[in-house]
């Protein structure tokens, strides 16, 4: 039997999950400018094809300069020559890395940050998030100096010491780093990977 606790358990799950997908399609990275040049590129090819074509079934065929020369020297090809595979295969080439482009995410700008609500989407930038991360391992007692960088699934830290043995350090660093992520609660927690740098004898 279904409880009235049960229907708004599932609700609430329902919500939570349509905020992170609220939160994911709008920081999702996007290669504007690949798909800009490929659009322009296509679109410039499919305007003059159309007029060529058009004006060829009107009965008077628009002659391109470019075009009518390269037409008249393909026509004196056959597929086997070697120009002919060479062109194709540069097409095949170009279509490939353009279809890399298009499938694989750009680098993200933002993290986005869990809300649990579809009608409010966080989102905190690169440097803000690599400043504190930064922070929360600098205010860890024995740390000179810190060096943080964030990647796409990882935080990186690196911190300095003026310590000669720091055994505690790398793990008292990565606790009060993991915990400033998870107070932050991005949407996808990234891992915490701390090296430290003692001084030297």
């Amino acid at each position: 039997m279904t409880t009235v606790e049960d229907a708004v358990g599932r609700t609430g799950t329902a919500d939570v999950r349509r905020a992170r997908r609220a939160a994911r399609r709008t920081f999702r990275p996007r290669r504007s400018w690949p798909a800009v040049l490929a659009a322009v590129l296509l679109l410039a090819a499919a305007v003059l094809a159309a007029v060529v074509a058009v004006s060829v079934a009107a009965g008077s065929p628009v002659r391109v300069p470019a075009v009518a020369e390269a037409a008249e020297r393909v026509a004196q090809l056959n597929w086997g020559h070697l120009a002919v595979q060479a062109v194709a295969g540069a097409a095949v080439l170009v279509g490939l890395v353009l279809l890399a482009l298009a499938l694989l995410p750009g680098r993200a700008r933002w993290t986005a940050l869990r809300t649990d609500d579809a009608d409010l989407v966080v989102g905190l930038s690169r440097p803000a998030l690599r400043r504190a991360v930064a922070a929360a391992a600098r205010g860890v007692p024995g740390v000179r100096g810190v060096h943080a960088s964030v990647r796409r699934r990882a935080v990186r830290v690196r911190v300095d010491t003026d310590l000669r043995e720091a055994p505690d350090l790398r793990d008292e660093v990565r606790a009060a780093v993991e915990d400033r992520v998870d107070e932050l609660a991005p949407l996808r927690r990234p891992k915490v990977r701390v090296r430290v740098r003692t001084a030297k004898a």
